[in-house]
């Protein structure tokens, strides 16, 4: 099963559980701030039984059925406290389910890359077999003619095996790497998946001063720190309702108890608008404020540390990618001198003026720098990858031309 980036990163994002979990939690708290709401509505009910009331010599029973009212007018701006902080929780688990869906989209990436690195490593190593074979082939010719011995086949003997070790292990890599993006995608997932795409010699868009500026606005953990000291800084907030009389509505009708129903029975109306100021509560409000300005200061300082730490490891992801473009364009350079040098030396091998162990190491010479190029290249998206992670949200990079990065 062929698959590109963006298909797995859609089929891993609706397959995953955690993405699902808090998904559930966010419809958790929409749900709850829909319910606290509920505060700024009337009650309206009917109520029935039967009623006894009497003593030793009398007794006197009645049926009850009456509708009632019930509103709460004031309470002191409680309501709406509570309303904000229900408001902020469901903002932050929003906040949340996105970063979790963009978290799993980055690791879907790098284990893409990663299996797309081990591939074009494992296709090197065959590469350089061929090349092995090619020049062991042109040994055994000069050995023929009397240009060279038998330890030049054995070195190119050598180096087959050398080369088939490194290849046993490269594939193994590789299906370990198809394994865990298996994971990532999801159960239904068939084992022979194949992902498809290329590594690029990549360039990051924009300055570090771009990436400062988003810090606050897209990572994780300032959005989530800072709803979460919005949510504290309203509820130190919630004392100051103690200190303000709440109003409430109550109106009944119909066959009220004994004790409101009127003088000459029937059916009867009660109705009244009540207020009620705590003069003293054990100085319980006293240590609510107390209780809610530390938890706000508290997490004042969480919300500067968070984005301190934040600010950086965005720096260091930068400043390490930026130190890969230019090593990716060093070695594009060490390749094609790499490759210049072999092309010289396997001619002079050819004429008897190099020996097999000359050619051998330029051969390698051109292996490794042609690995290192794409080791770098796999390098980058791992590093823009740590730069995403700590930014919050995507960066933005184009396809390398032949300049140098400055």
């Amino acid at each position: 099963m062929r698959v590109d980036l963006e298909a797995a990163k859609k089929h891993a994002i609706s397959h995953n559980f955690e993405v699902t979990s808090l998904r559930r939690e966010l419809e958790e708290a929409q749900a709850a701030s829909r319910r606290v709401k509920a505060a700024y509505y009337p009650r309206l009910g009917i109520a029935g039984g039967a009623e006894t009331q009497g003593s030793t010599n009398t007794s006197q029973q009645a049926v009850l059925a009456y509708a009632y009212l019930d509103y709460n007018l004031f309470r002191g701006f409680e309501d709406s406290y509570r309303s904000e902080m229900a408001d902020i929780e469901a903002d932050k688990r929003s906040i949340r389910l996105k970063r979790s869906e963009f978290r799993v989209g980055l690791e879907v990436e790098q284990q893409f890359y990663l299996y797309l690195f081990k591939k074009l490593t494992l296709e090197l190593k065959k590469k350089a077999v061929e090349l092995n074979e090619a020049l062991k082939h042109t040994a055994k010719q000069r050995r023929a003619s009397g240009l060279s011995s038998d330890s030049d086949i054995l070195e190119f003997d050598l180096r087959d095996s050398l080369l088939k070790s490194d290849i046993a292990t490269v594939d193994q890599e590789l299906e370990e790497s198809r394994v865990n993006l298996k994971r990532l995608l999801g159960e239904e997932i068939g084992s022979k998946i194949e992902p498809v795409g290329e590594l690029h010699h990549l360039h990051l868009k924009g300055n570090l001063m771009d990436y400062m500026n988003r810090i606050k606005g897209e990572s994780e953990g300032v959005q989530v720190t800072s709803r979460e000291l919005a949510k504290a800084t309203v509820e130190s907030k919630l004392w100051r309702s103690k200190w303000i009389p709440t109003i409430d509505l109550q109106t009944s009708v119909g066959y009220l108890p004994l004790d409101r129903r009127p003088a000459l029975g029937g059916v009867g109306f009660q109705g009244q608008i009540l207020a009620k100021f705590d003069i003293f509560a054990g100085f319980e409000t006293y240590w609510e404020k107390q209780e809610g300005e530390a938890k706000r200061l508290k997490l004042e300082s969480q919300l500067k540390q968070v984005l301190l730490l934040a600010v950086s490891q965005m720096e260091v992801a930068y400043r390490k990618i930026k130190a890969i473009e230019t090593k990716v364009h060093l070695e594009e350079e060490n390749e094609a001198r790499a490759k210049k040098y072999y092309t010289s030396v396997f001619s002079e091998y050819k004429r008897g003026v190099k020996n097999s162990a000359d050619v051998r190491v330029a051969a390698e010479n051109l292996f490794d720098a042609t690995l290192r190029r794409e080791s770098f290249k796999y390098d980058f998206v791992v590093q823009k990858i740590e730069l995403e992670r700590a930014l919050g949200g995507a960066v933005d990079v184009e396809v390398a031309t032949g300049v140098k990065p400055h």
